[in-house]
């Protein structure tokens, strides 16, 4: 199970819509076109943010591009990592790729 944890900006989304969402309206006032247009377009907005937050936690990944470098695919399912000059197949270390892409 996630932890789902509220950072500064998303929590400040989260309290501005809260905030201006409107007030519960009795059942037999009902609520009138504009209101409800307000109603869909501030649960549209509050999506975009909260699917942004997340898309920006996911960009990082925790590679560390600086101990191996920029992976490389010289074949399909095969990935190359130059710093530590190893190869992978099938997300297993390969003899023979890392030997016929660095020689060694």
């Amino acid at each position: 199970m996630k932890r789902i944890t509220w950072s500064g900006p998303i929590l400040a989304l989260v309290l501005a819509f809260a905030a201006l969402a409107p007030q519960p309206v009795a059942a037999q006032q009902g609520m009138d076109q504009e209101e409800a247009d307000a109603a869909v377009a501030a649960i549209i907005a509050l999506g975009v943010g909260l699917a942004i937050a997340k898309h920006r936690k996911d960009r990082n990944s925790g590679w560390d591009q600086g101990r191996y470098g920029q992976p490389f695919s010289p074949s399909p399912n095969v990935v190359c990592l130059p710093q530590p000059r190893q190869c992978f197949e099938h997300s297993h270390y390969s003899a023979r790729w890392t030997r016929r892409i660095f020689g060694s």
